[in-house]
């Protein structure tokens, strides 16, 4: 998707080579609606409109149920990419890159994609008291009222509490929230876990539901 016709029919030709099913859209609020009428598994998004907000689209894609997001763009900025991961883009690639980097790049956000729990039927699990529904993508406190959580900041809590009172490496967050690790710093996984703690924390005193394992990362309290 490009203000660029010419550039968003060029990806879209070099992905059906690639194998996908791939079509090429003018980036406007109106093709966004149309993904509600025509579903799609994943928004290759150009971001260097000079007409539209490509950030500001990228949102309203993402609102659109839960089609993966690969933005590409020539600036190289870091305040961007952070942005865009964490409202929930599963890559963000930098100009110039060859098309057949940016095919791998959407085969590997595919294999992650289908390795999510959305993939395997329901999954709910139980801490202390909370309800986190990984399908749904829900979490609940103990009162059962829901608490909203931005898509970065579930899938650093949905990995820390797949495993299972274990304790997850920075690194590995990193990678769950940025989907490359290079993209952004250390910084993203301590921020998250900073508005993850507040929103948790409700007045109940639950600071520590997500506890650090020093010199490692993270890992969910038992009840």
């Amino acid at each position: 998707m490009s203000e660029d016709i010419g550039e968003a029919r060029r990806i879209s030709d070099h992905l059906k080579t690639s194998g996908f099913i791939a079509t090429a859209l003018i980036a406007t609020k109106g093709s966004v609606d149309l993904l509600v009428e025509r579903p799609v598994d994943l928004v290759v998004l150009d971001c260097d409109g000079r007409t539209v907000d490509g950030l500001a689209l990228g949102r309203r894609i993402l609102s659109q149920g839960q089609p993966a997001l690969v933005l590409v763009s020539k600036r190289d900025d870091e305040v961007e990419r952070v942005i865009a991961l964490d409202m929930g883009a599963d890559d963000f690639l930098v100009r110039p890159f060859s098309l057949r980097e940016l095919a791998a790049r959407v085969r590997a956000v595919q294999r992650r994609r289908r390795m999510m729990p959305e993939s395997i039927g329901a999954d709910v699990r139980h801490v202390r008291g909370w309800t986190i529904d990984l399908t749904r993508r829900e979490i609940s406190d103990p009162s059962g009222e829901v608490v909203r959580l931005t898509r970065g900041e579930f899938d650093l809590l949905a990995a820390i509490v797949q495993a299972g009172g274990r304790a997850v490496t920075r690194e590995y967050l990193l990678e769950v929230v940025s989907k490359r690790a290079d993209a952004v710093s250390d910084r993203t996984v301590v921020t998250l876990i900073s508005r993850l703690r507040r929103k948790l924390d409700r007045g109940t005193g639950e600071l520590d539901l997500i506890r650090t394992e020093p010199g490692v990362g993270y890992r969910i309290t038992a009840d």
